[in-house]
């Protein structure tokens, strides 16, 4: 009779286990990526902030503008990320998505610039140059993503993420190109000898006025004409400006147009202001007018003979005063 062994060899399915390892190894590294790039990113984010606290600090700052030029980089850029990664207003994630853009080459100039400085890199002393001249602006330009984004938050949500990008990206432009000719305008002014003071009421001057024919060029041909001359003249100065600036030869010709359009300016922009007080009427007055005369110009309609008059649901009654009916 035969007899059961009292210790049975086990049997193990080797392939079988093989696979429940590799599943629990996958299950771990699953929970494990998430944690290990949040910790990579952290520690990132702290190196970039530590080495503005630190250009900072070599610019003279105290230790709370250090640490708070850190957050204005990092911080912001995190904020940023963070509003564009997991927000759902469409305009405040494309508004997010293009100080991105901007924001992440800042943080970049300025831990390269501290770099530099710190190495004592004298091949770099542009790049050194910019990181303290954004360093010094810092707390200012921190305002424009927190301001901004307020504002864009009040804006109707669209839905269309690629339309509301192309409406703030074209609203940039528009600042970036104004700011850049204002610039141009005081240095062109500076160049000639002119005071400060003249030279930046100068070109307000001629911002403010191609502004007010920009809003207006739809309304009348002379907006449009006043909008062509500021633009030339602001051309023109542009261009002498960074002829000059960059060492470039140019037409003797235009650097004389361009300083008498840039002299004639105030008077230029108030005789704008006078005509345009006195040609026609402004946009609102005309639409209105115009509607009016649509509506009067509309032929009454007339009931159809053929259709019977449709009575009221309900009619006041009528009393005479005798107390007799009417009829």
């Amino acid at each position: 009779m035969p007899t059961q062994n009292p210790n049975p060899t086990p049997s193990y399915d080797g392939p079988a286990a093989g696979r429940r390892i590799a599943r629990h190894l996958i299950r771990i590294a699953y929970i494990a990526a998430p944690v290990l790039a949040a910790i990579a990113a952290l520690l990132v984010a702290l190196n970039a902030g530590a080495t503005i606290a630190r250009l900072l600090a070599r610019l003279g700052a105290d230790p709370s503008g250090q640490a708070l030029g850190g957050a204005a980089t990092v911080g912001v850029l995190a904020l940023l990320l963070a509003v564009a990664l997991l927000g759902q207003h469409t305009p405040t994630r494309a508004l997010s998505l293009i100080y991105l853009v901007a924001w992440l080459p800042l943080t970049i100039a300025l831990s390269a610039a501290e770099a530099a400085l710190a190495s004592g890199l004298a091949a770099l002393p542009a790049l050194a140059s910019i990181g303290q001249t954004l360093a010094t602006s810092l707390a200012g330009l921190a305002l424009l993503p927190c301001c901004t984004l307020a504002v864009a938050s009040r804006r109707a949500d669209s839905g269309d993420l690629r339309a509301e990008l192309a409406h703030y990206l074209s609203g940039a432009q528009k600042l970036v190109l104004l700011t850049a000719t204002a610039g141009a305008s005081v240095a062109f002014g500076l160049s000639r000898g002119m005071p400060a003071e003249v030279a930046a009421f100068t070109a307000i001057v001629l911002e403010v006025s191609f502004l007010l024919a920009l809003t207006r060029s739809r309304e009348h041909r002379l907006h449009a004409l006043a909008l062509a001359a500021f633009g030339g003249v602001l051309a023109l100065t542009s261009i002498e400006t960074i002829s000059t600036l960059a060492n470039l030869r140019t037409l003797a010709a235009l650097a004389v147009i361009g300083e008498m359009a840039y002299l004639l300016t105030p008077a230029a922009g108030l005789a704008y202001i006078v005509a345009s007080q006195l040609v026609g009427q402004p946009a609102s007055t005309r639409a209105r007018i115009r509607a009016v005369q649509q509506q009067a110009d509309q032929p009454e309609t007339q009931p159809d003979a053929d259709q019977p008059e449709t009575q009221p649901a309900y009619t006041q009654p009528t009393y005479s005063l005798n107390g007799h009916d009417p009829k």
